[in-house]
């Protein structure tokens, strides 16, 4: 038998991970292989960061550009990726597949080889995971209830308990849920999504008592997995991968967008607010692209500015491709808010301007930007498959995912990704025979005490990670 089990703490941070907290993800990373380098994309938010998971690809390829998406054939109109109705519509509207690449689900499903997805996230978020889970008679079980899961997921779900409300009592019960089913006889495949400690940090604050008290139950429900992992004889077959989608920054002010944006510069332009966002410009020409990244390049509460590979980048701007982000769905112009270094409530270090719209509060947890702390994610491997005791130095990402589980099982498709095999923490593979070093994307006005940015990656040969991006 030959299987991998992918988990996922939604918006853990690595520095979240120790003793007092997480004790079996700390007796975990002392198993197998850990990759202290592994980065997120951009926009660091949920759904596109689990559609690279799936696919193996940056959103320039997969299409899923941001959390809230202009739709392509009206602008004006939004598309709340967290609903999966939202992108089954969107579907039905455009005629075409909203991922377009192809995702684990459906490579194994053509190599004839069983998927599943467990997840506690919402349902959008399940979607990403498997959007044609149904016709391809795949295992869907989602903690919002048998109307979010396939055909096979309810027939898994009538077997248990029905799912609590609360989100870290969510991600627990999903946890047993797939223990309790799946373990003696895993498919291929599952990956296993939990949303804390991302709803914890958002609502609570990052490394407050609530978040940790949140993250300590995931732990606890993964530790039951990997003692019966390993008391029960699956750690022969069974490899395990854990990985978070993005970290987390503190909240250290708030910018009403709506306000702030309502300038001559951007009349009849639409708007997408965060801690990152998007700007679409009707018609797209190149002087008004120009005139509205101007615009924000001014902005004292403004950090990165990205513009579409349609245009020259004016002056300060950078491509979109810089950020790997470019494609026909992403708004003309994008931006982040200002970020830095600085600490939050109980020391943790990162920070960033939020739009006031987004619902949360000064000292919580946001993502979505390129500061250093939202792009580092964690990753690590163990099993009979994964070198023991072993730390990577190579860079790694999200985007490794899907090519490394598909090699585990010997699947093809790895090679048309965006990511690389994991081979370094393999038992039969190898490093990167590619040279690798770090690059930087840099623009300025041109004018002293002007608007400068700069986006930090790193290289392995063909394969590119986003370390961070800031204003300088």
């Amino acid at each position: 038998m030959n299987s991998v089990l992918l988990v996922v703490f939604d918006g853990l941070r690595p520095d979240l991970i120790r003793s007092d907290v997480t004790p079996n993800l700390v007796r975990f990373s002392a198993m197998g292989t850990r990759m202290p380098k592994a980065r997120s994309v951009f926009p660091s938010e949920t759904r596109v960061c689990t559609t690279s998971v799936a696919t193996g690809c940056y959103p320039r390829g997969h299409g899923l550009v941001a959390n809230t998406m202009f739709h392509p054939l009206d602008p004006s109109r939004r598309v709340e990726t967290g609903k999966a109705e939202q992108l089954r519509a969107l579907e039905q509207d455009t005629g075409r597949a909203v991922i377009e690449r192809p995702g684990l689900s459906d490579l194994l499903a053509a190599a004839g080889q069983d998927f599943a997805v467990f997840s506690s996230g919402s349902t959008g978020q399940t979607f990403c995971l498997a959007p044609r889970a149904e016709a391809l008679g795949q295992i869907v079980v989602s903690a919002h209830g048998p109307q979010a899961c396939t055909e096979a997921g309810r027939a898994v779900l009538a077997r248990i308990e029905p799912p609590p409300t609360a989100p870290a009592a969510r991600a627990v019960w999903i946890a047993d849920a797939w223990r309790r089913t799946m373990l003696a006889a895993p498919p291929a495949a599952s990956v296993l999504w939990l949303c804390e400690p991302d709803t914890s940090a958002h609502y609570e604050g990052l490394d407050s008592p609530g978040n940790r008290e949140a993250l300590r139950a995931a732990d606890a429900a993964f530790g039951r997995i990997l003692d019966d992992w390993s008391e029960g004889g699956q750690a022969d077959w069974l490899q395990i991968i854990v990985a978070s989608d993005h970290g987390h920054v503190t909240i250290d002010g708030m910018i009403d967008l709506r306000a702030r944006l309502a300038v001559p510069e951007l009349v009849g332009c639409e708007i997408v607010g965060g801690s990152s966002g998007a700007i679409h410009v009707p018609g797209a020409p190149a002087d008004r692209i120009g005139e509205v990244a101007g615009f924000l390049m001014r902005q004292d509460w403004i950090a990165n500015v990205l513009t579409a590979e349609t245009v020259d980048a004016p002056n300060g701007a950078l491509p979109q491709g810089a950020a790997l982000v470019d494609h026909a769905r992403t708004g003309h112009v994008l931006y982040t808010l200002r970020n830095g270094a600085g600490e939050g409530p109980t020391g943790a270090v990162g920070t960033s301007l939020i739009d006031s719209a987004a619902g949360l509060a000064v000292g919580a947890g946001t993502h979505g930007g390129l500061n250093a702390r939202e792009m580092a994610t964690v990753l690590m491997l163990a099993g009979s498959r994964i070198r023991p005791g072993a730390i990577s130095n190579w860079p790694a990402g999200l985007v490794d995912i899907a090519p490394t589980i598909l090699a585990l099982l010997g699947v093809a498709g790895a090679v048309s990704m965006d990511g690389r095999v994991l081979g370094e923490a393999l038992e039969d593979g190898s490093e990167p025979v590619d040279s690798r070093g770090p690059e930087s994307w840099e623009a300025s006005s041109g004018r002293p005490g002007g608007y400068a940015q700069r986006i930090a990656r790193m290289r392995v040969g063909r394969h590119v990670w986003i370390d961070e991006g800031v204003r300088t």
